[in-house]
């Protein structure tokens, strides 16, 4: 096991919506103690207690408000419709949240789908489907009876403390049906590496996962990898899956991976030291800053570089995240419109590959901030 990265006392909930910023800044919290695991390839918070994380109502991370997002869901679900022959079929999603990702699938087919999450919601605005059944429960063994066509999931794996008790039951529910696929998407951790993105560490992530680590993940649980890509610009990464019939050997882990956690384990507080100076600076300039994204990224940014007095509010286009805090800094969210009445100078672009859109909406209001992405 090699340690490579600590973040102390930060938010356990960054999606989680705060009414005030003393209840904000009072949220709970956990460490953050980063591993890699040199046997398997499975990058691991050490210090995740499990029993810290209960979902329930109020929390938000619906992205469907965006059209990038929205877009790339609606292009996802066509490709794998296509792909695995998805019409009139029974479908499974874990960790479906409000349903939006099931309903494309279940519309689109057609098919019928039922999705299992804790806290289910209708983030987006969005009836669900008719098609679509939601169970407000985690999936588990006691669900291994419920038979579909095809089983898929997304960024809900990277919550779970030993991906095999996710993945374990599964299996099970597979049995013999070898045919039967799986389709999961996870965050990419080679993107977040690569790019020195602490901000993409989060408590609520006990996992992360790159190509190695997600293969061996499925191959412990008893299926074979069948195909692992990246999409959304290199953030996400996706793999279909199979029953295997006889045992699959795991992928080594390459020395590759071994020497980029090793860079990142230094290359990261400089990273880190250049946005803080560069804040600073534009503070000292009279400038006025928000972040653009109050998702996992924009709220880690602003928790993770102290940046009380230099980013007074944090905008998202999500109406149900407006009006409430930022778990931990306690910024308030605002929407898009507040913009026009106190225009900002500099907008820091939570995720990149939001830009263009959010340079439209800027635009369309009449404002024109110097846009700068992470």
């Amino acid at each position: 096991m090699l340690v490579f990265f600590e973040n102390r006392n930060v938010p356990i909930y960054v999606n989680f919506l705060w009414k005030s910023p003393d209840a904000a800044r009072g949220c709970p919290r956990g460490d953050i103690m980063l591993a890699l695991c040199r046997d398997c390839g499975l990058i691991f918070n050490a210090a995740f207690d499990p029993w810290k994380l209960v979902y329930r109502d109020g929390y938000e991370n619906s992205l469907h408000f965006s059209t990038v997002f929205q877009s790339y869901a609606e292009k996802l679900a066509d490709t794998l419709i296509e792909q695995f022959d998805l019409r009139d079929k029974s479908i499974i999603e874990i960790g479906c949240g409000g349903g939006e990702f099931l309903s494309l699938l279940c519309e689109r087919g057609p098919n019928t789908g039922l999705g299992f999450d804790p806290s289910p919601r209708t983030a987006s605005g969005k009836p669900i489907s008719d098609r679509v059944s939601i169970v407000p429960d985690y999936y588990s063994e006691r669900y291994s009876d419920r038979q579909a066509d095809f089983i898929c999931s997304r960024h809900t794996l990277e919550h779970v403390g030993r991906p095999e008790d996710m993945l374990g039951p599964i299996r099970q529910s597979v049995g013999q049906r070898v045919d039967l696929p799986i389709f999961f998407e996870v965050p990419n951790a080679r993107y977040m590496l690569e790019n020195h993105f602490i901000w993409d560490i989060i408590y609520e992530h006990a996992s992360y996962f790159t190509t190695t680590g997600l293969a061996n993940a499925f191959v412990r649980a008893g299926f074979e990898a069948r195909d692992i890509y990246e999409t959304f610009a290199g953030q996400y990464l996706c793999i279909t899956a199979r029953a295997a019939t006889k045992p699959v050997d795991a992928t080594t882990v390459g020395d590759d991976l071994v020497a980029l956690v090793e860079s990142f384990q230094t290359a990261h507080v400089g990273y880190s030291e250049m946005w803080k100076t560069r804040l600073e600076g534009l503070n000292r300039e009279g400038k006025n800053a928000v972040v653009w994204g109050a998702g996992s990224k924009g709220v880690m940014f602003v928790n993770s570089l102290d940046v009380d007095g230099l980013v007074e509010k944090v905008v998202d286009i999500n109406p149900n995240k407006q009006g409430m805090f930022i778990a931990g800094s306690g910024q308030k969210i605002v929407a898009p419109e507040s913009l026009t009445s106190q225009p900002p100078d500099t907008v820091i672009v939570a995720n990149p590959v939001y830009i263009q859109e959010i340079s439209e909406i800027l635009h369309d209001q009449g404002v024109k901030p110097e846009l700068i992405p992470l």
